[in-house]
């Protein structure tokens, strides 16, 4: 996916091509408002309102969208791919691309070291003269005395200031502001700012020092790190630089480094394609908001054999066609469908009773054999030979991530200046295994380990958590089943990557918890991929008996020990930590960050296998 800069410098307005990323990750992890490090620069995603409306395709999932509505308003209309144009994909100037703008807006020359914003312009020159090479463009120093070639295509690049700052109110994002940060114990206000940057590379912190050459005034940015860091920093002063406005704020600032993984955390939604039914009277109930407004059968047969979405009743006669429009709109309309709480509450109905009525080209789904000795553990194993799933990005957070499926979170920050009319969002067919864990067992099991110490202690530190962050304490959540879920999934999920042939970041967890008056218990464990071909079979032929049965053998026997033990055994938060996970590390149980549903939280090895011999074990 083409990144187009323009627009900031104010000098610089032609949009020209400087980079590519994935269109996955404009979802993902270089969404609207992320800071995307390219070879020679650093830019941030600009809002939906900057975006081409043009060679957007529509992503058609009804589920997604109304949950999507559900959050942002029904002004949103649809949910679009990126931008992309094939005939142009080859061309540094094409306009059809995400538009993007530099930032941090200052950068630092390798070689006198002088620090300086981009704009106003003179300073600071923009160099991308290579054709097809959009990843050699480059900031240069254009009064740099320190380096004898007077060409600016041969100069060093320079380097984006290293530091920036955010409130945790809003998600606001800014410059470090280097200038009064350098001046502000100065007793004489200085004529002009000649900044210069020196990096003593300490692994205790910050050990960058800027001084001003004018007025000879330096301060060690360390001052600013820190936990009161903010008390010699100005306030926020309200900048979204992504849809380049400001607004009134007030906040205290934080500082950060550029690159930080706090930086930038995207709200995403996401639903399976799940087959409709192939009966007349269901297919125009579906687009009856369409057919309600013919009012002719002359008018409705044009209709159905001009527009692509109505290619399936193209067979059906006429007249029977419209008997069942007719049918519907003396009955006043269909029937309203009771809507689900949860995106995941019919895709479980699906997966938990697999029939061969509910299969399509995007979505198979065929049981298998139980692998033996864990009958009492599983209810049963879904082969999901083909899967299609789809992503809307919603909106995004700063310093802090949001909670499991929590789509309105208090520091939630806005893809567009005012209402979205639509969202970015990227589809991905792709297969996977579902096990369904029986509810028996769990529902047994749950109910004797309620008050356990170290489920009290999750508990807790919940509570700590969401106070730590004002957000609302929930407190129905169902720590043990969730626990005993997400556990036993991280545990199959690290032995399945090591023989399914895709990479473990590449698998991904889905939880089916339900809720306290249907409850569930399910995992499935997919991977997708952009191409319409999706994958390869290598993770779905995991779920046959012979193979799964090695994998949970494994999976079991690598939860009994870790390398980290006895301290990773023993943890359990305690006050005033609000850690959200107890026997788990980056050794035995956590994930890549896009393949766990919460942050490698809620997850202890001791709800799976006896560790420390206190009965909270499920397996015997």
């Amino acid at each position: 996916m083409n990144l187009n800069a323009s627009s900031a410098p104010t000098r610089w307005r032609d949009p020209s091509r400087i980079g590519q990323v994935r269109p996955s990750h404009l979802v993902t992890t270089a969404g609207v408002g992320s800071v995307v490090d390219l070879p020679t620069m650093s830019v941030i995603v600009r809002s939906l309102d900057a975006w081409s409306a043009e060679r957007q395709e529509a992503i058609e999932e009804p589920r997604l969208l109304t949950e999507v509505q559900r959050v942002l308003g029904h002004q949103v209309r649809a949910l679009r791919k990126a931008p992309w144009d094939p005939s142009e994909s080859d061309d540094p100037y094409t306009r059809v691309g995400v538009p993007v703008t530099p930032f941090p807006g200052w950068v630092r020359c390798p070689r006198c070291h002088r620090l300086g914003p981009l704009d106003p312009p003179g300073q600071f020159e923009l160099v991308h003269r290579y054709g097809r090479r959009p990843d050699l463009a480059k900031w240069v120093h254009a009064q740099c005395q320190k380096q004898t070639t007077t060409r600016d295509v041969n100069k060093r690049a320079c380097v984006p200031a290293r530091f920036i700052v955010t409130c945790e109110r809003s998600g606001h994002l800014d410059d470090f502001p280097y200038v009064e940060f350098v001046h502000a114990n100065a007793t004489q206000p200085c004529g002009g700012a000649k900044l210069t940057m020196i990096d003593s590379a300490s692994t205790l912190g910050p050990q960058v020092t800027v001084r001003c050459a004018e007025c000879g005034a330096s301060r060690s940015i360390q001052e600013a790190a820190g936990q009161n860091g903010w008390q010699k920093l100005p306030l926020c002063r309200g900048r979204h630089p992504h849809q380049q406005r400001f607004e009134s704020c007030g906040a205290n600032l934080r500082l950060m480094v550029l690159g930080a993984s706090n930086l930038w955390f995207s709200i995403t939604a996401s639903a399976l394609h799940l087959p409709q039914s192939e009966s007349i009277e269901d297919q125009i109930r579906t687009h009856w908001e369409t057919f309600e407004e013919v009012l002719s059968q002359k008018l409705m047969q044009k209709m159905v054999d001009g527009m692509n979405e109505f290619r399936a009743l193209r067979a059906i006669p006429s007249d029977e066609l419209w008997a069942v429009v007719e049918k519907i709109r003396a009955a006043g309309g269909p029937p309203v469908a009771e809507a689900s709480s949860d995106l995941l509450e019919d895709e479980w109905r699906l997966l938990a009773k697999p029939t061969t009525e509910r299969q399509d080209a995007d979505f198979r789904a065929v049981p298998t054999p139980t692998p033996q000795g864990y009958d009492q553990l599983l209810e049963q194993v879904v082969q999901v030979t083909r899967l299609r799933e789809v992503q809307a990005l919603i909106a995004f957070t700063r310093i802090n991530a949001p909670d499991r499926r929590d789509l309105a979170p208090r520091n939630r920050v806005s893809l567009a200046r005012g209402t979205a009319h639509w969202v970015p969002a990227v589809e991905q067919r792709g297969e996977g295994i579902f096990l369904q864990l029986r509810e028996d067992a769990v529902a047994s099991w749950t109910a004797k380990v309620a008050n356990h110490p170290r489920l009290v202690a999750l508990h807790h530190a919940h509570q700590r958590w969401c106070r730590n962050r004002a957000q609302t304490f929930l407190p129905g959540f169902p720590v043990a089943r969730f626990v005993l879920l997400h556990t036993f999934s991280h545990l199959l999920m690290r032995q399945v990557a090591l023989e399914c042939g895709y990479s473990s970041s590449s698998i991904r967890e889905r939880l089916y918890i339900g809720s306290p008056t249907q409850p569930a218990a399910g995992v499935l464990l997919s991977t997708a991929a952009s191409d319409s071909e999706g994958t390869l079979g290598g993770l779905v032929a995991l779920g046959s008996a012979r193979y799964l049965k090695r994998l949970l053998d494994q999976a079991v026997e690598d939860a009994s020990r870790c390398s980290s033990d006895p301290l990773c055994a023993e943890h359990v938060p305690e006050f005033p930590s609000d850690t959200l996970h107890a026997a788990a590390c980056h050794a035995c149980l956590f994930a890549s960050e896009t393949s766990c549903e919460t942050n490698n939280r809620w997850l202890d090895r001791a709800a799976i296998v006896d560790l420390t011999g206190d009965g909270l074990a499920f397996l015997p």
